[in-house]
């Protein structure tokens, strides 16, 4: 394949309103002709006829009642993005969502419509006021809870925002000249998706390469990405070495491997747990929120998490298989996933002796399941990083006020390299174990 150009591409939202409005529209139609077809079943009608009208006294007060409810988590939903983002977020929920628009409006025509009939005689219409109550309750209520629940979170917000302005900016702006277009040299396939790599279907990737393989087998595919990151459109998805052209058809099937949405998931993504609990724990010791305790639970279930790892090998059974089809997969090591776990809790909460005690003893527990050195580094060189070795002197300073803390900090970090000394000669590193038990001894020695 020629160079090609990525002047083409256009982001592809994941699921619009109007698709949105569209398949309530949809359901809609299913219970009219269903309605339709109730009122033409003589048998059956006449069966029910006595009764429609309480039953359609009985669900105007379940409908209103719903119709109330809606509105409160609306008002809800508004205050809290008010309060958490920006108030002109708002505009968010309001400015061309016709979803949210169907909805309402929709629930209110419903309601009223029901009130009205009731007072009459004509039995179809109870019968359709009975319809559309139904489609409500039982499709309305549920999916605009979902929604709710969607649009409140800030990925959703944030793609949003960004989804819109772009679409602006190719409206208001055109392209370049040719010239300052990226081209997308051979062998190089692109996302037409933004949004986080959420999983990798190693099936239909083993295909693209084996097709490869036919006419240049000592091609290999390499994966740029790490599951959980951000794809922008145009970011390159996968390299083949050495570059060979590709027609659209494989193009298209390399692209297909890669779920691309607005939201990370647990799916192969181990990441997206650790980066879960490091955001309960940053928002817990923030000034506004005030709760170490949460943040210091959610530094021990980390180390569980690490712990874990710690014991594994971090080469997945996706990778291993992918590899026997020369197809290589960005993986995070485990110093990635130790750094991730506690660096930014620690910045944050580098101030409070507990949240550093905390950290120290998680960090320690990791250690009495290390059988690998490399790995006995990595931990050491996370408590290193925190620049604790003032406290290794009596009139040294930090961060903690008295001595109380100072102490309980040393007491903590005596227990680590007392505990790393012991696994470092447990791994023949006799050298490094007489590092951590010169550490220890001046740790224990500083003690007021």
């Amino acid at each position: 394949m020629t160079a090609r150009r990525s002047r083409d591409r256009r982001p592809v939202p994941i699921r619009t309103d109007r698709d949105r409005a569209l398949l309530l529209v949809s359901i809609l139609a299913v219970f009219i002709v269903g309605w339709a077809v109730f009122i033409n079943a003589r048998s059956i009608f006449a069966l029910a006829e006595p009764m429609m009208r309480a039953a359609l006294s009985a669900w105007v007060s379940i409908g209103v009642t719903i119709l109330v409810t809606t509105f409160s988590f609306v008002f809800v939903a508004l205050s809290l993005v008010s309060v958490q983002f920006s108030p002109r977020i708002v505009r968010h929920f309001w400015h061309r969502d016709r979803f949210r628009a169907l909805f309402l409006w929709s629930s209110i025509a419903v309601c009223a419509f029901c009130f009205v009939v009731q007072f009459g005689e004509n039995s179809s219409l109870h019968a359709l006021g009975l319809f559309l109550g139904a489609y409500q309750t039982f499709v309305l209520f549920p999916l605009f809870l979902g929604y709710l629940a969607d649009n409140l979170n800030a990925a959703t917000i944030t793609k949003s925002i960004a989804d819109r302005t772009v679409a602006e900016i190719d409206g208001v702006y055109d392209l370049g000249p040719i010239d300052t277009q990226t081209e997308v040299a051979d062998g190089t396939v692109i996302s037409e998706r933004s949004g986080f790599l959420e999983k990798i279907d190693a099936d239909l990737l083993v295909q693209a390469s084996r097709r490869i393989a036919k006419t240049h087998p000592e091609s290999s595919l390499r994966v740029t990405n790490y599951l959980g990151s951000f794809i922008e459109v145009g970011s390159t998805l996968v390299t083949i070495e050495p570059p060979v052209a590709i027609d659209g058809e494989l193009e298209t099937l390399i692209r297909k491997s890669f779920s691309i949405q607005k939201f990370r998931s647990f799916d192969q993504d181990v990441e997206y747990g650790i980066r879960q609990l490091v955001d309960i724990g940053i928002k817990a010791i923030s000034p506004a929120v005030n709760d170490p305790t949460t943040c210091v639970n959610c530094i021990h279930y980390l180390g569980v998490i690490i712990k874990e790892l710690s014991t594994r090998d971090l080469t997945s059974r996706t990778a291993r298989e992918l590899a026997n089809h020369r197809i290589s997969v960005k993986e995070p090591s485990f110093e990635q996933f130790v750094d991730d776990a506690f660096d930014q809790i620690y910045h944050f909460g580098r101030r409070d002796h507990v949240i550093v005690r905390t950290l120290i003893g998680v960090l320690t527990e990791i250690i009495t399941s290390v059988g690998d050195a490399d790995r006995l580094r990595i931990l050491a060189k996370e408590v290193a990083e925190m620049e604790l070795s003032e406290l290794g002197k009596h009139d040294g300073e930090t961060a903690f006020a008295t001595a109380e803390q100072r102490n309980y900090v040393r007491k903590s970090l005596v227990t680590y390299y007392r505990t790393a000394a012991t696994r470092a000669d447990a791994v023949g590193e006799s050298e490094l174990a007489a590092e951590y038990r010169a550490l220890q001894s001046a740790y224990s020695d500083a003690i007021e």
